[in-house]
């Protein structure tokens, strides 16, 4: 017999069998009481919460009446020919020292009847112009209630106020006066006070209470538990409740689960045209363990219990407890490095397949941590080529020839702008951090292809194509200078031999390097009009791990001197996959005599 089948019938034997007879005879005297009892209770703390969600508006509302009568605001509204920047800036400091000093504010927009709107809020808030105002389905009961205010809570009309938690008070402003209408005010609050009132009475109540608000149409506009919001309450329950009524409570389901509902509806007249409800939903399996009279029952059914519990572990589980402790004392070893261990079982029941479980994930452990190592290797690698590229000496060799011939011909201002440039490139390479502003690649590049460009006189031209919106993006420093060296050396290589062929345009090279934003990514573009790559080193760098769908990897190997690629491709391809993931990377595109296109993909950030 297996290990389940011992446990089971040893289970049935001696704690099921007891707890049932005695579990039974409990749960006929508990329902009606339970039941009873929390009916009342429910009430009283319906009624508590919706007095004080009553006072969070009430707040909401004299705050707003208040900031409205104000004859700083008052002559804002009365403005007739528009403002200037000046008196503009002026009104937002207003809306912010009246309207968004109430902590639950969370924006405030005052239109006039000019079609005029001022506007504040927190980060985030989207204000709505006086032509979606209009629009709104409640506009002509704000025209019509003259000044009472009209509340539209969380999710009730999300085209025109969002889908945040917010609540938005629409209503008329009239003059301090003369009571004619001067505007409209349209504040929406984020009322963070709802949750401690709904969790202060959901702990001295029940922890597995939930407690929503919900709207005529049965609307959860609220959730204590941020998880229905949104939804209609008569998609959750199996039943009917009446919303309308002063108090209202039922048993039924609720998302399959057996549950209390009740409904205490809020009177809200005072405050505003509202028709509101507050709703909690209590889990009936809950409600039933909080009986004090079960509590007895229980405990005399635990003392039973475990009596029975300490027979059945005497006579079952010290078989499994013994094996369980052998399993930690062998996982303690693994903890401390001796991935050689192993669980032996000679039984037939489940813990010879626990056995083999263990050995299982130890082996692939030690597997995983080999593959660690290989990838650490990877990596030291291309940090290496990182260094070997940086900054090569014959590169450095010739610029320094090339200032030393231009200080033999007294070009003092060409040798001071060289020796510029080569400071810069050189500040890059040393630079001590891993990753570098895009726009501090960008201006290393500019002053490696002029110093490029001095050199060989006439060879290319080039264009860089950056948004100044991108240039905080991070990047693996020296990611573009080895694509554009591959190029010049490379994929322009004999341009300068075969001039004079009569076709001037294509004898002279050209450089395009250009940046764009995606949604997650930006990308990296660098295009020449050389000799191509060879279609067989292409396919071997499409065939290398550097990249998700084509690109190049050192892994794979450098290709021989005479072909079109160097070392620079594989090594920035690499670098990438290994710094970001295998998300981004690198892909090549290149025909022979049409040129080359690199394309580098890494993520949107920006540095700190």
């Amino acid at each position: 017999m297996n290990l389940r089948k011992k446990m089971f019938l040893g289970f049935m034997a001696f704690i099921v069998a007891p707890l049932f007879v005695l579990g039974t005879i409990t749960y006929l005297l508990s329902q009606s009481i339970i039941q009873q009892n929390y009916a009342e209770q429910s009430e009283f703390t319906l009624k508590a919460v919706g007095r004080n969600i009553t006072y969070v508006l009430k707040e909401a509302n004299y705050f707003s009446q208040a900031s409205m009568q104000r004859e700083d605001i008052q002559r804002m509204l009365g403005a007739k020919d528009g403002v200037d920047a000046v008196t503009l800036t002026e009104y937002d400091r207003l809306l912010q020292r009246t309207f968004l000093s109430y902590t639950p504010a969370y924006s405030v927009t005052l239109y006039d009847f000019e079609r005029q709107s001022f506007s504040q809020g927190k980060i985030g808030y989207r204000p709505l112009s006086f032509a979606e105002l209009a629009k709104l389905p409640v506009f002509g009961e704000v025209m019509a209630l003259n000044g009472v205010p009209r509340w539209i809570g969380p999710h009730e009309f999300e085209n025109w106020t969002g889908n945040k938690p917010l609540f938005t008070m629409i209503r008329v402003i009239n003059d301090m006066y003369t009571l004619d209408n001067r505007g409209i005010l349209l504040q929406q609050f984020q009322f963070s006070e709802l949750n401690r009132i709904f969790n202060y009475f959901g702990t001295s109540h029940s922890n597995g209470v939930r407690f929503m608000i919900v709207n005529q149409d049965g609307l959860i506009m609220v959730d204590n538990k941020d998880k229905l919001s949104g939804q209609t309450l008569s998609s959750h329950i199996d039943g009917s409740i009446h919303l309308g009524g002063e108090y209202e409570s039922g048993k039924m389901k609720f998302d399959g689960v057996e549950s209390i509902v009740s409904v205490h509806h809020l009177n809200l007249d005072e405050f505003g045209k509202m028709n509101w409800s507050v709703v909690s939903v209590t889990p009936w399996a809950y409600l039933s363990g909080r009986s004090m009279q079960v509590i007895q029952w229980i405990g005399a059914i635990t003392i039973l219990s475990l009596l029975s519990a300490l027979l059945f572990n005497m006579l079952f589980v010290g078989h499994v407890i013994r094996f369980i402790l052998y399993i930690v004392n062998s996982m303690k070893k693994v903890e401390i490095g001796d991935l050689g261990i192993r669980v032996e079982a000679n039984s037939k029941d489940e813990t010879s397949a626990l056995a083999r479980g263990f050995n299982s994930l130890v082996e692939r452990i030690s597997t995983l941590l080999e593959d660690v190592k290989r990838e650490q290797e990877r990596k030291n690698k291309a940090e290496l080529m990182l260094m070997q590229a940086q900054i090569k000496p014959h590169f450095l060799f010739n610029t320094l020839e090339s200032i030393n011939a231009l200080a033999a011909q007294n070009e003092g201002r060409k040798v001071s702008r060289m020796v510029q440039r080569l400071g810069t490139i050189l500040r890059v390479s040393f630079y001590h951090k891993e990753e570098i502003p895009l726009s501090m690649e960008i201006d290393h590049v500019r002053n490696y292809l002029e110093i490029q460009k001095y050199r060989f006189e006439d060879l290319f031209e080039y264009e860089i194509d950056v948004p100044p919106a991108l240039f905080s993006t991070p990047i693996l420093k020296l990611t573009l200078q080895p694509l554009l060296e591959n190029s010049i050396q490379h994929g322009f290589e004999g341009m300068e031999s075969s001039a004079g062929d009569g076709d001037s345009e294509r004898q002279k090279g050209f450089l395009w390097i250009a940046a764009e934003e995606t949604e997650d990514a930006v990308v990296l573009w660098v295009q020449d009009n050389g000799a191509g790559i060879p279609d067989d080193v292409l396919l071997r760098l499409h065939g290398t791990p550097g990249s998700r769908s084509s690109g190049g990897s050192a892994e794979a190997g450098a290709p021989m001197p005479e072909e079109r690629v160097g070392l620079g491709i594989p090594n920035v391809a690499d670098r990438l996959r290994i710094h970001y993931g295998s998300r981004y990377g690198m892909m090549i595109c290149s025909r022979p005599g049409f040129g080359t296109v690199i394309r580098c993909t890494i993520p949107k950030r920006t540095t700190g």
